[in-house]
């Protein structure tokens, strides 16, 4: 009886430690997570317009930075590849009645 007893509480601490194991190795995983900018050209009139677009999309799971320009209508959104993609985000800004069409980034070492 004690045998069985032993045997069983080993096989839960086995399991146990497995399990944790496995969730580390998930957490890890998820923090490997690429970061991603994408820029959309848009219809900006205002300050106010400005305001309503950082409002809704720095709530957006996955968004780490955000800059609106109304000079240019420019929205530059850096993200998590892991948490968003570019049409949630289109879809964020269009949801507002904004225009949103994606613009390519010039690399840096492009002139």
């Amino acid at each position: 009886m004690k045998t069985n007893l032993m045997k069983l509480v080993m096989l839960v601490i086995f399991g146990l430690s497995t399990l944790t194991g496995f969730s580390q190795e998930n957490k890890k995983e998820s923090k490997k997570a690429e970061l991603k900018t994408v820029c959309f050209k848009s219809n900006l009139t205002c300050h106010g317009c400005v305001n309503e677009v950082k409002e809704a999309v720095t709530y957006e799971k996955g968004v780490k930075d955000l800059k609106v320009d109304l000079k240019t209508n420019l929205i530059t959104i850096t993200y998590k590849t892991n948490k968003t993609d570019e049409a949630k985000l289109k879809k964020s800004i269009t949801k507002l009645g904004f225009e949103a069409n994606k613009v390519e980034l010039k690399k840096e070492n492009e002139k």
